[in-house]
């Protein structure tokens, strides 16, 4: 046995050494895209190394857009009668996309094979196949008439099964919902004035309709069953003395129990209770709230703010404002915000300033900055592999 032991020892210690390679990951990929009104561009961004890598030309005055899984990208233009398309990971241009009008908002199918076109002066929807760039079929939802000003329609909205898309028509004040497979308008559902946005519950039955404002006054929320495709309540929002009513955007706390609801015609953001369908509290922070944004760790909102330089950080258990952050000097921010996946960072764009903010969110402070041109008014991830688009 000693024999053994000793000619195992012998050859342990005559073997070479086994070296061991660190594999090393490096940083996660985080590319933005971003839209310039006024330079009429797409502005591509390395996150990390916090350098341009290319700009874009696009139609006259780009705003919002949508990314496919795969990365091929769709930007409404609002005042080019075409829809840009890119190519997100080559940073490309590709054959546009003829409308009928000009868009107002676009929106991706769940499964992303079908994009929806809402306009600014023409009420229709045009759904769009993401495989061929071909337009299906443009759905006329209502009746223009005659001396109505501003935009006609607003944000297009799937339902989770992509079975259904809803539109506003903001001429007769009504949400209409269309079948995806027909293209036949399934219900026309009155409201009390006009709308910008739907936000749904977690489980698709109700649609909260963040009214712009409302005939009878001010501003507030609409609830929509959607099986019955009826509102449940209209819930007006309070103002202060000094504000006007004019909801955007609004969001639900990751428990479902509260929605907070954004008047970015003043400084104030309704909480209502989602049980009783009452607002319960109203926070008053800084002026034009627009959009809200739930950190990573489900503790904070983040309201991008579309008439102030700071951007208003809510804790959601306490519902109260704990700080406010100057982003710049800039009295417009950009319509969308953007929180990286290890919840480190928040990405939001001071407009007026044209400049892209990356936020501490333990500090709350803005740590560094990259300058992207002028009038930036919404702008995509790429994160590893997946794109993102929000607003």
């Amino acid at each position: 046995m000693n024999i053994i032991r000793t000619l195992l020892l012998t050859l342990f210690l005559t073997l070479p050494p086994i070296i061991s390679t660190p594999v090393w990951a490096g940083p996660i990929e985080r590319i933005a895209y971003v839209t310039s009104e006024v330079d009429n561009t797409l502005t591509i961004v390395n996150l990390n190394e916090e350098k341009i890598i290319k700009v874009l030309p696009t139609g006259k005055t780009p705003h919002a857009m949508a990314l496919t899984p795969s990365g091929k990208g769709y930007i409404n233009n609002r005042n080019s009668d075409f829809l840009t398309i890119f190519d997100a990971n080559h940073y490309e241009i590709g054959n546009p996309i003829p409308l009928p009008a000009l868009s107002f908002q676009l929106s991706l199918s769940p499964d992303g094979k079908t994009l929806a076109v809402a306009y600014r002066n023409i009420l229709g929807i045009t759904l769009i196949d993401t495989a061929t760039d071909t337009i299906i079929k443009t759905i006329k939802i209502g009746e223009e008439g005659h001396g109505f000003k501003g935009a006609m329609m607003r944000h297009p909205y799937w339902s989770k099964d992509g079975r259904f898309v809803y539109a506003q028509d903001n001429v007769n004040n009504t949400i209409v919902k269309i079948n995806t497979i027909t293209y036949e308008i399934v219900a026309t559902i009155a409201m009390p004035g006009s709308n910008h946005y739907l936000q749904p519950t977690k489980d698709g039955k109700l649609i909260y309709a963040c009214g712009e404002t409302l005939a009878a006054g001010g501003t507030g929320i609409s609830i929509i069953d959607t099986e019955s495709n009826t509102i449940l309540k209209t819930i007006p929002v309070p103002l202060a003395a000094d504000e006007f009513g004019l909801g955007h955007h609004g969001e639900f706390t990751p428990d479902g129990k509260y929605f907070l609801y954004a008047n970015s015609g003043g400084n104030s953001i309704a909480v209502i209770n989602t049980q009783s369908l009452e607002v319960v509290k109203v926070l008053h922070g800084n002026f034009g709230p627009g959009h809200l944004f739930t950190s990573k760790n489900g503790k904070l909102l983040f309201v991008v703010n579309h008439k102030d330089h700071v951007v208003t950080v809510i804790d959601i258990g306490k519902q109260e404002i704990i700080k406010e952050i100057p982003v710049g000097t800039g009295t417009n921010q950009a319509h969308n915000g953007f929180f990286t996946s290890d919840g480190k960072y928040f990405y939001m764009i001071n407009a007026k300033d044209g400049v892209l903010h990356k936020i501490d969110t333990t500090k709350l402070e803005s740590v560094s900055t990259v300058a992207i041109g002028t009038s930036p008014m919404f702008f995509a991830i790429k994160e590893g592999s997946h794109f993102i688009t929000e607003e």
